[in-house]
């Protein structure tokens, strides 16, 4: 198999909005809460809140939030769309976030202590990361990586 460069590809140029940095891509992730989302991101995940849209009864509907560089937004559930949290729709992601850490152990158990939930306990991989797997309190799963 040919070993390839995986970051040779890697664009050096900035978006043209103010503020977006070298992000080029936004995932959104629908929510049945965007406060509670907020606070679970920020404070388990030690994601950055960028910007919050409330609707007409106070309720939060949007947000945009920054781990290292990129850039998420949480919609209220049948704001923007027709689709649902893991939580709500009791279905699976059929994706995973690869989520690359100063301290993979120390960041599993903040998020831990704040509602998710170990699916496989960080051990080495082959490649060189020390990894874990844990759902977040929405249903969403994160391989939570480290270098070693």
């Amino acid at each position: 198999m040919k070993k390839l460069d995986w970051f040779n590809n890697v664009e050096n140029r900035t978006h043209p909005w103010e503020g977006m940095g070298l992000t080029w891509l936004t995932t959104a992730l629908n929510v049945p809460d965007v406060r509670a989302a907020v606070d679970f991101y920020t404070g388990a995940m030690s994601m950055v809140a960028i910007a919050e849209l409330e609707g007409e009864n106070g309720e939060l509907l949007f947000a945009r939030i920054r781990y290292r560089g990129t850039n998420f937004t949480l919609n209220q559930e049948g704001w923007d769309s027709e689709l649902s949290s893991p939580q709500t729709s009791g279905t699976p992601t059929p994706f995973i976030f690869y989520l690359y850490v100063d301290d993979a152990v120390a960041l599993v158990g903040e998020m831990v202590q704040a509602g998710a939930t170990v699916l496989k306990e960080p051990a080495e991989m082959f490649w060189g990361d020390l990894k874990a797997r844990v759902q977040d309190p929405f249903g969403f799963i994160w391989d939570v990586a480290q270098k070693i």
